[in-house]
């Protein structure tokens, strides 16, 4: 079971508009940390977009003190759960559009701009609604120390492009929330997981799906040994790391809802949870007595058993008016004579009446 405690070690103080918002995952594995320079080099304002280090565990890393803008550790335990991370920067992120993307990779300079222009994001508008996937090269060599420029990459041999759906995606920020968030459920613990669970959902509602720019994508080399050689068939670090089955290496859970057409969550964060719930737009007090009946997790086994008993109650309550009350009202009717009993009659209905308005 994971457990977490949230620390914010830095918090971003801007009272700008902040277009993008780069959710950076690490769970104590990273070794190097050249992305945050890489994203550090957009060719827009600084101000536009933040960095926000999600740490898993406790692990506080300088370099994303000094780089980052938000710095947050999970204190998980045991097995990391990535999801639990994406909808803590998720929730602590300002921008209009976030962003879930290796913190290992190298980015274009016109990274940041390219998702802004993909969104038709202007000041002067809200940004279209989409699943925004990112195409992420790979390539078997050690991540170069002395690399500078962005035009070095051709100097290295890279794999052919495939659709990786746990690479990177971008959304807006207010679909992921009216979606749930990343699902939390058990089975999304480990390795195996990835923004497309939300993404996938979110295309089950007709929201479009689409690949950004291949030029415009991360570039992501080897990692060193241990934990993984490029490549490799088998890793004992990794297999321990991954909890469930999976299809192809996509988590299971996340399959089989695309596949079904779910819409939500199977475990939603309680705060997403709040806040998609308070953003409903309810016609009528009327309706709004039955929105918060049961809470997060339905109605409990206590409240169904009243209502199941109630609901037998029915019939026998009904009998008891159609007999028991209509012979009583009959026998008043002869004893206080047809005027008098027509007055009381007329007296109750009103009083009924103003009563149910007054509720």
């Amino acid at each position: 079971m994971v457990k977490k405690q949230i620390t914010i070690h830095k918090s971003n103080t801007s009272e700008n508009l902040i277009k993008v918002s780069l959710i950076l995952l690490d769970w104590s594995c990273r070794e190097r940390f050249h992305a945050l320079d890489w994203l550090n080099r957009q060719n827009v304002p600084r101000d536009q977009y933040e960095l926000i280090w999600v740490e898993l565990f406790d692990r506080v890393i300088q370099e994303a003190l000094d780089k980052a803008d938000v710095v947050i550790t999970c204190g998980q335990k045991g097995l990391y759960h990535k999801h639990i991370g994406y909808n803590i920067g998720l929730l602590y992120s300002k921008g209009k559009i976030i962003t879930i993307c290796d913190s290992d990779a190298v980015f274009p300079p016109d990274f940041i701009h390219s998702i802004i222009k993909s969104f038709n994001f202007t000041d002067a508008s809200t940004p279209d609604s989409q699943v925004l996937m990112h195409h992420q090269w790979r390539s078997p060599a050690l991540y170069p120390d002395e690399m500078k420029d962005i035009s070095e990459l051709q100097n290295y041999s890279w794999t052919d492009l495939w659709p990786n759906v746990g690479a990177c995606m971008s959304v807006i920020k207010s679909d992921a929330i009216r979606f749930g968030g990343f699902d939390e459920h058990k089975s999304f613990s480990g390795y195996l997981c990835g923004p497309y669970d939300l993404g996938w959902r979110m295309i089950n509602a007709n929201i479009p799906e689409n690949w950004h720019n291949e030029n415009i994508a991360l570039w992501h080399f080897s990692h060193p040994d241990p934990p993984a050689t490029f490549g490799q068939s088998f890793s004992l670090k990794m297999f321990r790391e991954k909890s469930y089955p999976h299809i192809d290496h996509h988590a299971l859970t996340a399959v089989e809802a695309f596949s079904s057409g779910r819409l939500l969550p199977l475990t939603e964060n309680s705060e997403i949870f709040k806040i998609r719930m308070n953003q409903r737009k309810i016609g009528t007090k009327f309706e709004k007595k039955y929105a918060w009946l049961s809470g997060q997790k339905g109605f409990s086994i206590f409240q169904k058993l009243k209502l199941r008993i109630s609901f037998l109650l029915e019939l026998p309550k009904m009998i008891f008016k159609l007999v028991i009350i209509r012979k009583s009202l009959l026998f008043m009717q002869i004893f206080l004579g047809t005027q008098r009993y027509e007055v009381l009659r007329k007296w109750w209905r009103t009083k009924k009446v103003n009563n149910d308005l007054e509720s």
